[in-house]
This record gives C-alpha cells, structure tokens and sequence, in this order.
C-alpha cells in the first residue's frame, strides 16, 4: 500500500482525524507520524511544533464552518456565525476543541470578521461597541458549543440532582425538570442581539446644547 504522501495538508487533515476519533489530547506529532508511517522528525521540515499543527488545525476549520461573508446586517452575522459554528462542534466534536487552544487567524476568519465589523459600523455603532459586540458573540457561542460538544462526544454526561436535597434546593429540582425543554441555543441568539442594541454605543458624535 503506497504511502500517504508528507505535507502539511496530510499532517493537519491526520490531526483532525485523530481528535475526532480520540480527542484533541491525543493529537501528538508522534501519533501524526505513526499514523503517516513517518519518522517525527521528518514531520519538523512541515511543523515545527505541535502549537503550528493547533494553528494550522484551526484555520482547516474556519475553512470548513463556512463562516458568514458577502453584505449582511449585523443580526445576520450573529446568528449565522453561530449556526456554523455549532454545526462545525456537532461534525467534528473533537477537532472542535482547539479553537480553545488556539486564536483564531488568517484569511478565512480575516474575511467574516470584517463582514461583521462592516455590518455593526453602518448600523451606527462605535469601534469599542463593534469590537465588544464581535468578541462577545465569539466567546458565548465557542462556550455553548464546547457545552453541547462534550454531550455529543459522552450522552451519558449531565447533571446529576439526586445526590442533591429536594428541600435544601428545591428551585434546583424544579428548573431541572424543564431543562430538556429548553433551546438555550436560541435564547443565547436572541439574548446577544437585544443586548448589542440595547448597549449600542452610537459613532455619530451626540449633538451639544447650546448654553443659554
């Protein structure tokens, strides 16, 4: 069986392979070099270290999240920032976690961020307010998709209320019962945008009055 060819496209691409498969923990430049039949060092002329295989693993999934480009309105961005980033969590849930160890760079990601920067000036808001709105769009839906990531990796895991006392916490019990019912996803949309528009911060300089 002839040999997969050694690059950085068949480094990164074995990368995600084996975090989808064992997790990002796994991802090790020996275990990249076993899986390729290579020799580590020989992994050196393509990635220096396992942080550039985390970098180069995080723009192969701005790549495939598809992330929002082209004229739209910031609410647009948000919520479709956010549905391509929970689908990308649910294809690839253990990839998905090294954009927690890795900043988010290069072209792909360059492009919808200026889209959404484009889209929150010309509804008025200010560079700091753009800046805040962007970021903390970003954090909440990276948070909420490593939430549902552990689930879709373990079903088994959540939160077990027998072990706590119905009488001590008796709004505990209560809320737990109508948790499958919830579409936190959809909330959390709907929370960021009525909060950006509430907080906006106008770029329009406010107009003094004249003292009398």
């Amino acid at each position: 069986m002839e040999k997969p060819r050694l690059n950085r496209a068949s480094i990164v691409t074995t990368a995600l392979e084996i975090a989808d498969e064992k997790g990002l923990a796994a991802v090790t430049l020996r275990g990249i070099a076993a899986r390729l039949d290579a020799h580590v060092t020989s992994l050196y002329n393509h990635v220096p270290t396992k942080e550039a295989v985390l970098d180069e693993m995080v723009k192969a999934l701005v790549a495939e999240a598809k992330l929002p480009a082209g004229p739209l309105t910031w609410q647009e961005w948000v919520r479709q920032f956010a549905i391509a980033m929970r689908n990308l969590a649910r294809k690839r849930p253990g990839a998905f976690e090294a954009f927690h160890h890795a900043p988010v760079q290069g072209d792909r990601s360059a492009e919808t961020f200026e889209v959404a920067f484009t889209a929150f000036r010309a509804d008025g808001f200010d560079a700091l307010s753009t800046y805040s709105a962007v970021k903390a769009t970003i954090v909440a839906v990276l948070g909420l998709a490593l939430e549902e990531m552990v689930r879709v990796r373990d079903p088994k895991q959540q939160t077990d209320l027998s072990k706590l006392s119905a009488e001590q916490y008796p709004l505990i019990h209560e809320i737990g019962r109508v948790t499958g019912k919830a579409d936190t996803f959809s909330y959390l949309i709907s929370a960021l945008i009525a909060g950006f528009e509430a907080n906006r911060q106008s770029a329009k300089p406010r107009s003094k009055k004249r003292a009398r």
